[in-house]
C-alpha cells in the first residue's frame, strides 16, 4: 500500500518536551507529513514532569494557536478537548485533571480518551496506528483497531515491558536500537525492527552557537546524578574556572541537594530551568554529560549533542556505545551506582571523566577532531536516511482503504 494515513494514539501527552518518547513520536509524524501523509495524534494531558504542570505551560511556548472545544461522546455525555495544527500534523489533546501519570488519566478520562480513540478509527480510517504505554485503555485501543481492520504498530521506547500483556492485537514492533531489538528478543520473544529515532535539526540543531558550558541535562537519579555530582566537585577543585550547567527536565536541580555531596559552595554550577526548546540547551554546550543509571534505549540528548557538534560523555549503561559510535566518549560506572542504591562514585572512578574534560577545554585540535566526528555521526538520523525507513515498514502491513 501507499501510506496517506497514519494516527498517532497514546495516553501519554505528545508534546510533552521532557519524554523522548513522545519527541520522537512528534518528530515520526511531521516528518511523514511534510511528504504529504495525513498524520493526525490524540493524546492526553499527561506529562513527565516531577510536578504538576498545566497543560498551558506546554502549548504557550509553542506559539501556535489551539481551541478548546466540547466533543460529543454519545449518551448526552462530552468532555474538553484541545485542537491545533502543528507542523501539518493536526492534534487533540485531552485534558486530565492530574499532569502526573502516577495519578491519571482517572477511569472517567481513560474512557473519554479511548471513546475518542474510537471515534478517530472510525472518521479518519488511518493505515496505521503508531502507540506506547501499557495502560488499559491503551491495550483496549489497539484491540478496537484491529477489530476494525487497522494494523497497530508499538513503538519500545523503554525497558518497561516485562511479560507480553497487551501486546496481543500488535502488528509489529519498533525498538530505536539493536541493543534494544535483542533485549526484547530474549525476554519476551518479540521481533522487532530497529528503526533508530529521527531527529529533526530544525528543532535540535542551534545555528548560533555560543559554547561555553559542560552540561548535564534532567538531574534525577536515573540519569546519573550522584555521577555528576561527583564529577563537578571535583573538577571545582581543580578547575574551578570550567563552568557547569544543570539542565532541568522531569527532575529539578535542587535534587541535587540529596545526592551525597554538597555542592553548594560551588561558584562555577549554573541553572537552566526546563524548556521545551532543545536548542537552548546546546547553544550554550560546549561538552554534554550522560552519565546515566539505567538501561538507555538510544539517548535522545546524545543524539541532540551529536547533532550539534558537541563532544559527549556517556556512561556504557544500555545502547549509549551504540548510540555514540565512533564519536564521543564511553565509560564504565561502578556496578554499585544503580538508580536505587543512591552510591556516589569515588573520586579516583570519576578520574578518567575529569580527564576528558580537561583536554577538550585546553586543547582545540582536539575538541575540533571529536565534534566533526560528532556530526558525521549524527547523520545516521537524518530525516533523509529514517523517513524512507519508516515508510517502508509502515507500508508492509495492509489495512483498509478510505471510504471516502
Amino acid at each position: 500500500m501507499t501510506l496517506k494515513r497514519v494516527l498517532f494514539a497514546a495516553l501519554h501527552g505528545y508534546l510533552d518536551p521532557g519524554s523522548g518518547a513522545a519527541v520522537c513520536s512528534r518528530d515520526v509524524l511531521e516528518m511523514l507529513a511534510d511528504q504529504d501523509v495525513d498524520c493526525r495524534a490524540l493524546s492526553t494531558g499527561l506529562l513527565d514532569f516531577e510536578e504538576e504542570t498545566a497543560i498551558e505551560t506546554v502549548l504557550d511556548p509553542i506559539g501556535v494557536r489551539y481551541e478548546r472545544r466540547k466533543a460529543v461522546l454519545g449518551a448526552g455525555r462530552s468532555a474538553e478537548v484541545i485542537d491545533l495544527t502543528l507542523s501539518k500534523v493536526r492534534v487533540t489533546l485531552l485534558p486530565t485533571a492530574s499532569s502526573r501519570f502516577e495519578r491519571a488519566p482517572t477511569p472517567e478520562e481513560a474512557g473519554n480518551w479511548l471513546n475518542l480513540a474510537e471515534q478517530a478509527l472510525d472518521r479518519f480510517r488511518p493505515q496505521i496506528v503508531l502507540t506506547y504505554g501499557g495502560h488499559p485503555a491503551s491495550i483496549a485501543m489497539t484491540e478496537r483497531a484491529r477489530r476494525r481492520g487497522i494494523p497497530v504498530v508499538f513503538h519500545l521506547h523503554n525497558f518497561a515491558y516485562e511479560n507480553r500483556r497487551g501486546f496481543d492485537h500488535v502488528s509489529g514492533f519498533i525498538t530505536p536500537s539493536e541493543y534494544a531489538r535483542r533485549h526484547y528478543a530474549r525476554t519476551l520473544g518479540i521481533e522487532s525492527t530497529v528503526i533508530p529515532d529521527p531527529l529533526r535539526r530544525e528543532r535540535a540543531v542551534a545555528l548560533d552557537r555560543a559554547a561555553r558550558f559542560v552540561t548535564f541535562v534532567n538531574p534525577q537519579p536515573t540519569k546519573g546524578a550522584t555521577v555528576f555530582a561527583r564529577i563537578a566537585s571535583e573538577l571545582a577543585l581543580r578547575r574551578p574556572e570550567i563552568p557547569f550547567l544543570v539542565v532541568e527536565g522531569r527532575g529539578q536541580a535542587e535534587r541535587l541537594a540529596y545526592v551525597g555531596l554538597d555542592l553548594s559552595g560551588l561558584q562555577n554550577l549554573h541553572r537552566m530551568t526546563n524548556t521545551p526548546d532543545p536548542r537552548d540547551i546546546y547553544r550554550v554546550s560546549r561538552i554534554v554529560l550522560m552519565p546515566s543509571l539505567w538501561r538507555e534505549t538510544l539517548g535522545r540528548v546524545a543524539m541532540e549533542a551529536l547533532a550539534n557538534g558537541t563532544p559527549v560523555l556517556a556512561s556504557d549503561r544500555g545502547a549509549l556505545p551504540e548510540t555514540l559510535g565512533d564519536a564521543g566518549f564511553v565509560f564504565t560506572i561502578p556496578e554499585r551506582c544503580t538508580p536505587t542504591s543512591g552510591a556516589v562514585p569515588t573520586a579516583h572512578e570519576v578520574a578518567p571523566w575529569l580527564a576528558t574534560i580537561e583536554r577538550l577545554w585546553d586543547d582545540p585540535a582536539w575538541e575540533r577532531k571529536h565534534s566533526e566526528l560528532a556530526i558525521r555521526e549524527a547523520e545516521r538520523w537524518s530525516e533523509a536516511r529514517l523517513v524512507q525507513a519508516y515508510r517502508d515498514f509502515f507500508e508492509t502491513f495492509s489495512a483498509p482503504k478510505s471510504s471516502t
